[in-house]
């Protein structure tokens, strides 16, 4: 018969990873890799694109302390497109893409004007997506660390 495991929330995560070492840890430390690529791959799908440079500057780090109860993510936007890319997400009222498809010249108003964060590529490129999957959860994370869990169970 199949162990199951018990999480409601937050609280009953932590005590089950204290309560289960490092089969929990690990399908925790999975779960929120998950997540973060998840919020990566739909910032890239949201960046505005003109050269491409602040498209290509996203970073995407993941540590986990020795110990395994620490978890660190981030995903960035900028190396030497950093003033840039801070413009471009905060700024709601330009106009995305500033070209138009097959000019080589960026001239006045063009482009498609401002788009609304998550409605295409345009501000908050990085803060929609990860609001939106901060809104899922904890369920969702609780979710992901179940199916961790019995698929580690299922590969042994």
């Amino acid at each position: 018969m199949a162990e199951s495991i018990r999480m409601d929330g937050l609280k009953q995560l932590k005590e089950n990873l204290r309560a289960t070492g490092n089969e929990m840890t690990d399908a925790f430390s999975k779960a929120i890799f998950e997540l973060v690529n998840e919020i990566a791959k739909e910032s890239s799908r949201l960046v505005p694109v003109d050269t491409g440079n602040l498209r290509s500057s996203r970073t995407v780090e993941f540590n986990r302390s020795p110990d395994g109860t620490q978890v660190n993510a981030e995903i960035a936007y900028g190396g030497s497109a950093a003033p840039y890319a801070v413009v471009q997400h905060e700024r709601l009222d330009y106009w995305h893409p500033p070209r138009p498809p097959g000019k080589s010249v960026v001239g006045g108003r063009q482009g498609t004007g401002p788009v609304a964060p998550g409605e295409g590529r345009g501000p908050k490129y990085l803060e929609f997506p990860f609001m939106e999957l901060m809104s899922r959860q904890p369920a969702d994370l609780v979710e992901r660390v179940r199916r961790n869990v019995v698929y580690r169970r299922g590969a042994r």
